[in-house]
């Protein structure tokens, strides 16, 4: 931990002033070791140079921790070349860059960018690069839940202006407004409430500051159905019990599409949500039944990875375009750019 955290950095329950002792400094002196004081008697522990700043989570809260800390712990998953690259592509065309060049000069602009969720730093890492700091000064903070902030660490703690807190994003332990910028990529739909979760990112968002952000979208009766009978038999599995309790359901995924078979809907459905069209009977099935993910051109684990991550944390809130519409404005945010896909909504947003 370096100094220039520190600066950002305030006790998650009263927002008041941080004291810190180092007990092993780094061969660049940052803290590898320590601890935070609070003026309440509270007390944080900085252990491998991260400081940890959570405050006695819940069981929900907990389970959604150790769903990710696992789920990114499983690194050859998600890492290949050819999964990053679509990750890489479908992040730059949500987000409307344009290009990954542009969205890297987008951040390394900005002053502060907090990646709140940052999971073990995946997404972040596809566009940040030796030059992402474009003047020289722009900082970046990565703050999450789970244990996966030791793997960010470790993946992007060699990047100058990085630095990595462990934290809960409904209890954010930064002063107001020290952000210019806050990155939330799938993460707010996996707290108690995303639009509590959305406050207390503005909370530290200052003013003419940009907050970008995805989160799930409401799909038809009987997915939705489907998503929450499952996730309440799968979420009640340790996080390895139910990486294989879903392998089946990931296998019926790739032969349904290894079928190669297509289905012509003649007719709207509006009560199911299904509109009129030709569809391959795996994305037919995937899009309005089951979230039976298997990605044409990925191995096993890495679509197994996908359906994982839905059915295993349990929060996975959906919501409507209107819903975030009315959250962004309740919150003083002007949007800048909506992109709605089947999957969920991308939005950049201003603060006023």
């Amino acid at each position: 931990m370096h100094s220039s955290l520190l600066e950002v950095l305030v006790d998650p329950i009263s927002k008041g002033p941080l004291r810190v002792r180092a007990d092993e400094y780094s061969q660049d002196g940052g803290i590898l070791q320590g601890k935070l004081s609070g003026e309440d008697g509270r007390s944080y522990a900085i252990t491998d140079g991260i400081p940890r700043l959570l405050v006695a989570p819940d069981a929900n809260v907990q389970q959604v921790g150790a769903s990710f800390g696992f789920k990114w712990a499983q690194r050859a998953s998600y890492e290949s070349p050819g999964l990053s690259g679509r990750v890489r592509e479908w992040l730059v065309e949500r987000y409307g860059f344009g290009t990954v060049e542009a969205m890297r000069r987008f951040f390394g602009g900005r002053r502060c960018v907090l990646d709140a969720g940052c999971g073990s730093g995946f997404t972040s890492s596809l566009w940040m690069n030796d030059a992402w700091r474009r003047d020289g000064s722009a900082e970046w903070i990565g703050v999450d839940l789970s244990a996966a902030i030791d793997i960010a660490r470790e993946r992007l703690g060699s990047f100058p202006g990085t630095h990595f807190v462990q934290a809960d994003i409904c209890q954010l332990p930064f002063r107001d407004a020290a952000f210019d910028t806050i990155y939330a990529e799938g993460v707010l739909h996996h707290t108690p409430s995303t639009e509590r979760a959305l406050r207390a990112l503005l909370q530290v968002l200052g003013p003419g500051g940009e907050l970008l952000f995805y989160v799930y979208r409401l799909k038809g009766p009987v997915r939705e159905f489907t998503d929450d009978y499952l996730r309440g038999i799968i979420a009640r599995l340790d996080p390895e019990e139910a990486w294989a309790a879903l392998r089946p359901l990931t296998r019926l995924g790739q032969a349904l599409a290894e079928l190669k078979v297509e289905v012509e809907v003649p007719e709207d459905i509006p009560y199911l949500g299904i509109t009129a069209g030709r569809y391959d009977i795996q994305r037919l099935i995937y899009w309005h039944f089951a979230k039976l993910f298997w990605g044409e051109g990925l191995s096993f684990e890495e679509s197994h990875h996908v359906n994982f991550d839905w059915y295993h944390p349990v929060y996975a809130h959906r919501h409507t375009e209107d819903e975030i519409r009315r959250w962004c404005e309740d919150g003083g945010l002007t949007v800048t750019h909506l992109d709605a896909q089947e999957s969920g909504y991308t939005i950049r947003a201003v603060k006023r």
